[in-house]
């Protein structure tokens, strides 16, 4: 069988999965906080939308909840968390463009390329090491941009572009890699 069917609305409503959904829709909470200059209250919506990733994992493998809607959606999840509050910093000239463009070309890619792979294998690539800390180090950059922390900002952004780049590129051969196997074991 084909990437097709692995995804059910049951699964949706897992609690590891809910915890998921309600990092997304903190979002547009974050953001409001951020525009209307409350700052310490958008910090902290931030921080449990950057925290609930590590509770999502651990309530799907405490619970034996892991899905293949979860390893798709808690990412995106996570793309969607940070990538926003970037672009809306950049919009306000609080971090640099190029930057924000960076990390938003590599996550389009990134999902792209997971649902063309996933059409092609029987199961959800997981998350590469490289990348899950380079997740660690874009929520501190998050962090030290909202904050207003500038000792930090630079540092975290340089590491946090370099672990972005580096992950989509090992996510991207691994990706090959497991077609080209699932190939030969086809034929």
């Amino acid at each position: 069988m084909r990437g097709e069917g692995r995804f059910s609305a049951r699964d949706l409503l897992t609690p590891p999965n809910l915890v998921t959904l309600a990092r997304i829709a903190l979002v547009p909470v974050a953001l409001s906080l951020l525009a209307s200059e409350r700052r310490l209250a958008a910090l902290v919506v931030i921080l449990i939308m950057l925290a609930s990733d590590g509770l999502d994992g651990y309530l799907a493998r405490r619970t034996g909840r892991v899905t293949d809607l979860g390893k798709v959606l808690d990412p995106v999840a996570d793309k969607i968390a940070i990538d926003s509050v970037l672009i809306f910093l950049a919009a306000r000239g609080e971090f640099p463009v190029g930057a924000v463009v960076l990390f938003v070309v590599r996550d389009v890619a990134g999902l792209v390329g997971a649902v063309v792979v996933s059409r092609r294998l029987p199961a959800v690539l997981a998350a590469n090491r490289v990348g899950k800390i380079g997740f660690v180090v874009l929520s501190a950059m998050l962090v030290a941009y909202v904050a207003d922390f500038a000792p930090l900002e630079v540092p975290l952004m340089i590491a946090g572009v370099t672990l972005a780049v580096a992950s989509g590129i090992i996510y991207a051969v691994e990706a090959r890699r497991a077609v080209a196997a699932a190939r030969l074991a086809n034929s």
